[in-house]
């Protein structure tokens, strides 16, 4: 996998880490049966691959259908903003690791929480980055970021893009 393209997702995916930031941004919302965490509220998100690069953030925390979306922005290192689906805003870093090639992510949310995450893989087809981590809480936390990460968590003959945290997938769009 390349390093530009792994570090133009990384930002997202590291800020998977699974929380984003403390604006109303981070208002829980349903529109058509697919869910979002206010990603109307929040500034355009355009992968730009550059310092001010932004990748969409999604992840699942724990398994009681819990979610984060939000976003990664910066190029090599940056910030991370967004919310938990319950509506808890969160923000935080991130940063790739030159050489190693993966990311780190720390965040922190309004209710007390924190997580860290390790993005740890990448999708060859969508350039979607993969990754793992917990939450202060004890729970897991998987995450998924990229520019087309809504691509690479539709199924190949679904109507749209379905968060795999529970037993019952969540629409988000």
């Amino acid at each position: 996998m390349g390093s530009a393209m792994f570090r133009a997702l990384l930002p997202a995916a590291l800020f998977l880490l699974w929380v984003g930031s403390g604006h109303a941004a981070a208002q829980s919302l349903v529109e058509g049966g697919a869910h979002t965490a206010g990603q109307e509220k929040m500034p355009p998100c355009e992968n730009t691959m550059a310092g001010d690069n932004c990748a969409r953030v999604l992840a699942c925390i724990g398994g009681d259908g819990l979610w984060f979306d939000g976003q990664a922005r910066g190029w090599g290192k940056g910030i991370i903003l967004g919310a938990m689906s319950d509506g808890t805003p969160c923000t935080g870093s991130w940063r790739y690791r030159e050489g190693v090639n993966i990311a780190t992510a720390s965040l922190s949310c309004e209710d007390g929480t924190k997580g860290k995450v390790i993005y740890y893989s990448q999708d060859n087809v969508t350039g979607t980055g993969i990754g793992r981590g917990l939450d202060s809480r004890l729970r897991g936390l998987r995450v998924w970021s990229g520019h087309n990460v809504l691509e690479f968590l539709t199924p190949k003959d679904g109507p749209g893009a379905l968060l795999p945290c529970t037993g019952e997938p969540i629409p988000i769009s």
